[in-house]
């Protein structure tokens, strides 16, 4: 078989919610062209051999890097019976149950890595510690305007690798926007009010954090992103960042948000894969089992 490598892909295909049901498989999944990878969404019924078969079919035509889905534990066992691997876990998730990611990677052949998916080693990311103060002209507005973050999550998706986590709605439903002077600065969040999560991500590129004072200030608008979901009475919030940007894993440090996955090959950067960390912090305390935290 001829190898594959990354690329880019056409904007208007880059995500593509799927519907599948055959005889007594039935499930959907989220299809990212543009990080060739595939969150299968699983109703957990079907033999999952044939479910995984049929993934293999489709990462192999879709030259995907990753197939992956996020399920309870007691679904994780099923999930790990044919080949996938489980490279994380999301505390919370579920409300009242922890989630684990459970992945199946492929090689550049498109055949799946025998032993499951490598390990990512990624370097131990500690708080920075800031000495500058924030601007004074700094102000912060929540924006739910579909429209607004439409085009901010069109405008920032390829520097900040943004990746859609979630159905119907490729985008975060709720933002903070940051402004000093005619300068922006994004934050967003995708909520699942039904489990009380959220996935929270900073909309910039690795040049915008450079800065301690703009560092400074994506950690403010963060916070008040927090305290938003806070109020909106989300348990838990979870970043997924790639590996390769420091001062972005050093952000979510800073906020007390602790590292519990790391996910191989997860993120295409120009032609190349980029592993990715999860970060988690509660948000408000609710009574969930503990976990163990990557070191």
């Amino acid at each position: 078989m001829a190898q594959r490598s990354a690329s880019r892909v056409k904007k208007e295909d880059a995500v593509e919610e799927i519907y599948y049901r055959k005889g007594d498989i039935d499930f959907c999944f989220l299809l990212n062209r543009r990080h060739h990878n595939l969150r299968v969404f699983d109703y957990r019924v079907g033999n999952y051999q044939q479910k995984r078969d049929f993934f293999d079919r489709i990462a192999w035509s879709e030259g995907l890097k990753k197939v992956y889905t996020v399920v309870e534990k007691q679904d994780s066992k099923s999930w790990r019976s044919v080949g996938f691997s489980r490279e994380g876990a999301i505390p919370g998730y579920f409300r009242t149950a922890d989630a684990y990611v459970m992945s199946r990677v492929y090689t550049d052949d498109g055949e799946p890595i025998a032993g499951g998916a490598p390990k990512l080693n990624a370097p131990s990311y500690k708080p920075r510690e800031l000495e500058v103060s924030l601007p004074k002209s700094l102000s912060f507005d929540v924006v739910e305007d579909e429209t607004v973050l439409d085009r901010v999550t069109r405008a920032h998706e390829n520097d900040a690798l943004y990746a859609p986590f979630r159905r119907e709605v490729y985008r975060p439903d709720v933002a903070i926007k940051g402004r000093v002077g005619r300068r922006e600065f994004w934050v967003g969040a995708e909520t699942d009010s039904s489990f009380g999560h959220a996935k929270v991500d900073v909309l910039a590129g690795a040049e915008a954090l450079g800065k301690d004072e703009t560092f400074a200030i994506y950690v403010a608008a963060m916070e008040q992103l927090i305290s938003e979901l806070a109020a909106r009475d989300t348990a838990s919030a979870f970043a997924v960042c790639p590996v390769d940007v420091p001062a972005l894993n050093e952000l979510f440090a800073t906020l007390g948000f602790k590292v519990t996955g790391r996910l191989t090959d997860h993120l295409v950067r120009g032609d190349g894969y980029v592993g990715a960390q999860i970060w988690h912090k509660r948000v408000v305390h609710t009574q969930t089992p503990k976990i163990s935290v990557f070191g």
